[in-house]
């Protein structure tokens, strides 16, 4: 096996993990995982997420070598810088309980989310992976859209939104690690 394909490979393995860890921490955030982990637990979690969703992004970059267009360098960036940032906030949140963590958190989120929708689109028309891999992606990160620091929604669409989006996430970054794997 060349070397390029096992890194490759093994950045798929990190979009796996990532996917689960996307769902471990925000069911963390919403006391379902009670008295196993807490709301600051799930943040630390998700700062795990968004660590290992880098080198998942590199693979995808990796596989994309070539095809994408200038809206894909814009998606990739985005996507990264995003992810860099919900990662720290979420790691700055839950380990030290600095209440700048959410702000942190909030604006990776956003950058995220527009980096994911842009770079979905570019990847899809570049066939870089199968629709099943990025459609659950960018429905799980606009999920989040309504839920990101919103005081507005709460009670049971919060509740509602939030699984969604955590759901959507986790499948949709074991479907781009498995592609990236396969």
């Amino acid at each position: 096996m060349s070397s390029p394909t096992l890194v490759i490979r093994l950045d798929g393995l990190a979009g796996i993990l990532a996917g689960l860890l996307y769902f471990v921490g925000y069911a963390g955030m919403a006391n379902l995982l009670l008295p196993m982990m807490s709301n600051l637990g799930g943040h630390v979690v998700l700062g795990l997420a968004g660590m290992a969703t880098l080198p998942a992004l590199v693979g995808v970059l990796a596989r994309d070598t070539g095809r994408g267009a200038r809206l894909g360098a814009v998606g990739y960036t985005l996507s990264f810088i995003g992810a860099a940032v919900f990662s720290v906030g979420n790691l700055v949140e839950g380990v030290f309980a600095v209440e700048f963590g959410v702000v942190l958190f909030g604006v990776g989120l956003m950058i995220l989310t527009v980096g994911v929708v842009v770079l979905g689109s570019d990847v899809r028309r570049g066939k870089v992976l199968p629709a099943w891999a990025v459609w659950p992606l960018v429905v799980g990160w606009v999920a989040f859209l309504p839920v990101a620091n919103n005081p507005v929604v709460f009670g049971f669409a919060f509740f509602v939104l939030l699984l969604l989006g955590a759901g959507m996430l986790g499948i949709g970054w074991v479907a781009v690690g498995y592609a990236l794997w396969s």
